[in-house]
């Protein structure tokens, strides 16, 4: 008699290697998504320089409020008399 199962190759899917599979790609995103995306480590570093400009121009408006403040000053004191 012929057996007919042994006639007809049927695809042997390992689980494992299925598992390994998604795993992976799963991984990949969670890196990619590190590396562009929206809490990145090249944006934490853009915001870092931009929060290093921010800070000095807050100190260069600061110096320019207090010379303005003293030629205020003067010129009130100059009114005054």
């Amino acid at each position: 008699m012929i057996d007919y199962d042994n006639l007809i190759k049927k695809p042997k899917i390992d689980l494992k290697i299925v598992l390994i599979i998604i795993i992976a790609i799963v991984l990949g995103f969670y890196i990619v998504d590190l590396m562009f995306g929206k809490r990145s480590f090249s944006r934490m570093i853009d915001l870092n320089n931009n929060l290093e400009v921010l800070n000095e121009r807050v100190n260069e408006l600061k110096q320019e409020n207090t010379r303005l403040q003293k030629e205020y000053f003067e010129l009130k004191e100059l009114e005054g008399n």
